[in-house]
């Protein structure tokens, strides 16, 4: 059914004219029409769904363009602890006992939470990354998907379920990436292979990149430079590149992203939880790197969170250079929507715009937070969170309303975290 959104406050972030009232008119998944009413014919009218949206902000969906969607099962597993503590003595092993079905559920849980604030795609780097995909395509979100690679005894194996994912899931909701875990945990010989393969695949790159200063150290021991200086060495950059956290960059690092067209992915909540410290995200942009935003895991964040992301990402970068005219509202809402679109080399979605993909979130504008509203934009990135989200659609399917989710059955998926829940707790540490 079409769908015809009355009397919305409409943020396009489309250039001029961002933010007016009027309706959305959609059909078959598209956008077909903008503008300050439409009518439509009794026939037509019959066909189309129509929401009352004189209350509501409508703007582009949300992209989430770094997490790991199989770890949210992990959320307060590991908390308080260094990054390479964190990942090798608690996370990595406690991944050993996470099945098929687990990912599964756990994929459910962490995109049931992304619709309620508001997400329409995700950026995915994790195993059994298949299973990803079916929550991903059950449920109606759209998805950017990697699978981890790393070397050791299973690396091949690795690259031969990524290049199955790109044969089985590749689609108009999918996407999938080659996702080296990061510089440490793989060799030059695989990051090479990587950049090789994509080229192949005509596909893009995921990598952790510059988190911590270790890394950086190490990095520099091992190879006598930078992470970023690593992999434009290896290749990586000759394609579509999101290179997720970036915190350690310096001004030759940044002008090396800037030339090739590096996506950085801000995650403040994760850098700052695990004490990597800040991304230099206001040099990133002044230097024309684009910059896009992710929550990370919920291990990490420990929520998957967007709309917190996007507040917390503005106020950071204030605070840390004393200059609270930087990283003004509008430009952070596009980190979250039109630059991670663009990270992930897609170009139907990100904006509300004729043609464009029907991928569109509904604010509650008369919630009491919300109220008043001097400013549309400011409103959202300062003063929104999730219980302002009235819908959430997907090429023009609605996936979430007014507190229900209708494409997952959430008490059934209750049940079986829960279940879940009870088996690692006896077999984790």
């Amino acid at each position: 059914m079409d769908l015809l959104i009355k009397g919305a406050t409409i943020i396009t972030l489309d250039g001029e004219n961002e933010v007016l009232k009027g309706d959305i008119l959609i059909e078959n998944g598209k956008i077909s029409e903008i503008s300050q009413s439409i009518e439509l014919s009794k026939e037509k009218m019959f066909a189309t769904k129509v929401i009352n949206a004189e209350n509501l902000i409508a703007l582009p969906g949300f992209i989430n363009a770094h997490t790991h969607c199989g770890q949210t099962i992990l959320r307060s597993y590991a908390d308080d602890l260094p990054l390479y503590e964190w990942l090798f003595e608690k996370i990595f092993p406690a991944e050993e006992k996470l099945t098929k079905e687990i990912v599964y559920y756990s994929s459910l849980l962490g995109i049931a939470e992304m619709l309620k604030c508001g997400t329409t795609m995700f950026f995915d780097m994790y195993f059994h990354e298949d299973m990803t995909a079916k929550a991903a395509l059950e449920t109606g979100i759209k998805a950017v998907l990697s699978r981890g690679l790393q070397t050791d005894e299973r690396q091949q194996q690795r690259l031969d379920e990524t290049k199955e994912l790109i044969y089985n899931y590749s689609s108009d909701k999918i996407k999938v990436f080659f996702g080296p875990h990061s510089v440490y945990t793989c060799s030059y010989e695989l990051l090479e292979k990587v950049a090789e393969l994509s080229e192949e695949f005509n596909t893009g790159i995921m990598i952790h990149l510059s988190e911590s200063e270790d890394e950086v150290n190490q990095c520099y021991e091992k190879y006598d430079m930078s992470p970023v200086k690593l992999c434009q060495k290896a290749g990586l950059f000759t394609r579509p590149c999101i290179a997720a956290h970036c915190v350690y960059v310096d001004d030759e690092d940044i002008e090396i992203l800037a030339e090739n067209g590096v996506t950085a992915v801000y995650n403040p909540t994760s850098n700052l939880k695990l004490g990597n410290g800040f991304a230099p995200v206001f040099n990133l942009i002044k230097s024309g790197v684009n910059v896009a935003i992710g929550t990370d895991s919920a291990a990490s964040n420990n929520n998957l969170n967007i709309l917190e992301e996007i507040h917390i990402a503005a106020l950071l970068e204030k605070g840390m250079y004393r200059l609270p005219e930087i990283l003004k509202a509008q430009e952070v809402l596009k980190m979250a929507t039109v630059n991670a679109a663009m990270a992930a080399d897609i170009h139907n979605t990100g904006r509300l715009k004729k043609g464009f993909s029907a991928d569109i979130v509904l604010i509650k504008a008369n919630d009491l937070n919300m109220l008043p509203c001097y400013n549309t934009i400011s409103n959202i990135v300062y003063s929104s969170n999730p219980s302002n989200v009235y819908a959430t659609i997907v090429d023009g399917e609605i996936l979430y309303m007014d507190g229900r989710l209708l494409t997952i059955d959430e008490e059934a998926l209750i049940k079986e975290i829960k279940s879940i829940e009870k088996i690692l707790e006896e077999s984790i540490e």
